[in-house]
């Protein structure tokens, strides 16, 4: 396991535009957030550039994300804002460089490409959490900030429950290697050379606006490659039904999904698009007990 080094106050972070279009107005508001917070965010060139639903063509974006794996001074890389585009850019980047030295990747959402496959497939631990011109701007939580903080800083404890108790769908306590991420985007990486490895994987799923058959189909097609036969367990975020839904759906779906696969299923972690984004560490060893507590066995930093 290749661990980024620790993230302290006065550290730089860098800041950059992988997937969908970024306010200038949003950008702003999250970059004081990181400042408050002690850190130095720095902004990749080109950072509002627009093509459509895109930050930018694919040449430029990769730029940018590339930059913000080599920036000397940074020990972080906090993507700008999800959307869509990250999946584009996976066969851009040159990988082996970026794994050198790696830094603490950070996003959610669209993120999740990077995110699952860097964990999984190139061993470096990532940070599930805050995105710059998304949840610092949009719907700031002191509190996730400081979790955040905490856990880039490796000084959570192993004997500390993080984020709040979940409720149990089925099963038991189950420990494997925390990695997953927006299960829409992780689908989209089926069958390509980015899949990610979920053998002995505790599996954080979320997503956003799905309706809970389309989130039934996304994970039966997961099921039924058989990917994730050798799974732990699966850790459900806050989903905020989509019209028609009720949470109650969201439950039986992600039941029936863990009865198939014979696996212990929680729901309701704090993390993700709705409410709450408690930040996760992808990449290293967690355990949930049986009653519902999250706990992180390993940091995702080495030290330093």
């Amino acid at each position: 396991m290749n661990k980024p080094l620790p993230l302290r106050k006065g550290d730089v972070i860098a800041v950059y535009a992988p997937a969908g279009p970024v306010d200038e107005a949003r950008l702003l508001r999250g970059m004081a957030r990181l400042s408050a917070a002690g850190y130095i965010p720095e902004v990749a060139d080109g950072v509002l550039a627009a093509d459509g639903y895109l930050a930018g063509d694919d040449a430029h974006r990769t730029r940018q994300l590339e930059w913000a794996l080599s920036l000397p001074e940074a020990r972080a890389a906090m993507a700008a804002r999800g959307g869509y585009g990250t999946t584009r850019l996976l066969p851009m980047v040159d990988w082996r460089k970026a794994t050198r030295r790696p830094k603490l990747l950070v996003g959610y959402s669209d993120l999740t490409a990077v995110l699952a496959y860097a964990s999984t497939r190139l061993n470096i631990p990532c940070i599930h959490g805050p995105m710059t011109a998304a949840d610092l701007a949009l719907r700031f939580d002191a509190e996730a900030l400081d979790a955040f903080a905490r856990l880039a800083g490796g000084k959570v404890s192993p004997r500390e429950p993080w984020g709040e108790p979940m409720e149990r769908l089925r099963g038991g306590g189950a420990e494997g290697i925390l990695t997953g991420g927006c299960l829409s985007v992780l689908t989209a990486l089926l069958s390509t050379p980015y899949e990610p490895d979920f053998r002995g994987t505790l599996l954080f799923l979320e997503d956003v606006q799905e309706p809970a058959y389309r989130l039934d189909r996304m994970l039966t097609q997961w099921i039924q490659t058989g990917k994730w036969s050798k799974a732990a367990g699966i850790l459900v975020g806050r989903i905020a039904p989509a019209k028609g839904d009720t949470a109650e759906d969201l439950r039986r779906v992600f039941f029936d999904a863990g009865k198939r696969l014979a696996v212990p299923v929680w729901f309701g972690f704090p993390a993700g698009h709705d409410g709450r984004n408690v930040a996760l560490p992808f990449g290293v060893r967690a355990r949930v007990d049986a009653k519902g507590r999250l706990k992180l066995l390993e940091p995702p930093v080495g030290e330093g």
